[in-house]
């Protein structure tokens, strides 16, 4: 079981496997987390890139031949993203793996904007020659979309951009165990910013399923859409892609984290309710999965053997909502629910 912690002050690694209960060890190497310095000095403000280095690890998921597939950000302590600092890794597991990734990609500039945040991912090995990465950018100074990868070649591409259904519901206040929290700052009145973040597959990958953290929004768009790149062959791609999009409904709650199982339900941290839904795309219809007042932020939704396992990591316990007052309390948590599906990887 592997883990991401976006770079922080006192972090020491990004990437983690669990190898025990309360045990966790650098993945795959404290060296490969270790960076010379978290700040790039010819470019103040801006996070260094790394080819070989990890900088800030955000989304990770698991494929269909069980390899695990982290996302970069290349934003180390809130800098912004360097050109070429943001990429997609896969590793093989089990005890005899290499630790040398198996698969690398840099995203290009044009595609992964200074203001870029590389959020979660899904993987698709069905679709093109070796498959497709489906990418988040929750950007919160505004430019939020879709990147698509082809995992082949490497060649990326970005949909849905500053699309209505990737962007944070303006003026949105969202209340955590009876209390409404801002995200009040010098340069902020108070609401909450980041775009669209969780992310899921149905089971035969041909929908994409996405929410804005900033939103109680569900929606999906069609992976054929998707799959276009826009190109001057293909100057429709953009247009077909954003009016193919379809709004499902509110789902009573934020969320973060997105998964699918075996069955088709799709799984929705809902934070505002302290627990997790689900999502009938048959029935068009929310459940209530779990409900527990020690869940505080359910993310890192993912599904293995009839369980589902979520982390919780406090996120608006941060001290950017509470006046720089940081009311997280150690240690943080994993959790796992007993469901009637399995993983849907493809």
């Amino acid at each position: 079981m592997f883990s991401t912690f976006p770079r922080g002050p006192g972090n020491n690694y990004t990437l983690a496997e669990l190898v025990d209960i309360d045990i966790e060890k650098p993945f795959p190497s404290l060296e490969a987390n270790t960076l010379p310095a978290q700040q790039n000095n010819s470019n103040p403000g801006y996070s260094a890139s790394y080819d070989d280095l990890l900088v800030s690890c955000q989304g990770i998921a698991v494929d269909a031949k069980d390899r695990v597939w982290v996302l970069d950000t290349g934003r180390a302590a809130g800098g912004q993203l360097q050109a070429w600092g943001g990429k997609l890794l896969a590793y093989e597991t089990g005890d005899d793996a290499s630790k040398e990734p198996v698969e690398k990609i840099i995203l290009s500039p044009d595609v992964a904007f200074p203001s870029t945040y590389l959020n979660d991912v899904r993987i698709d090995l069905t679709k093109n020659e070796r498959g497709v990465a489906y990418i988040t950018d929750s950007s919160d100074e505004g430019r939020t979309g879709l990147i698509v990868v082809d995992i082949a070649t490497g060649d990326a591409w970005r949909h849905l951009d500053i699309h209505p259904s990737t962007r944070p519901d303006e003026n949105a206040v969202f209340s955590f165990k009876g209390q409404s929290v801002y995200a009040i700052s010098a340069d902020n009145k108070g609401f909450w910013t980041t775009g669209v973040d969780g992310i899921a597959l149905s089971e035969d990958g041909e929908w994409v399923y996405y929410t804005t953290m900033t939103s109680r929004k569900l929606w999906r768009v069609p992976t054929e859409k998707l799959l276009v790149k826009p190109s001057t062959n293909k100057p429709n791609a953009k247009h077909d892609a954003d009016s193919s999009v379809e709004y499902l409904g509110e789902k009573g709650s934020c969320s973060d984290g997105l998964e699918t199982d075996s069955n088709g339900l799709i799984y929705l941290g809902a934070a505002e309710q302290d627990g997790i839904q689900t999502f009938d795309p048959s029935t068009k219809t929310f459940n209530d999965l779990v409900y527990n007042h020690r869940i505080t932020w359910p993310d890192g939704l993912s599904i293995a053997s009839n369980k589902l396992y979520f982390v919780d990591n406090q996120f608006y316990m941060q001290d950017r909502f509470w006046n720089n007052t940081d009311k997280t309390v150690k240690p943080f948590a994993l959790y796992s629910i007993d469901i009637d599906g399995t993983s849907a990887h493809i």
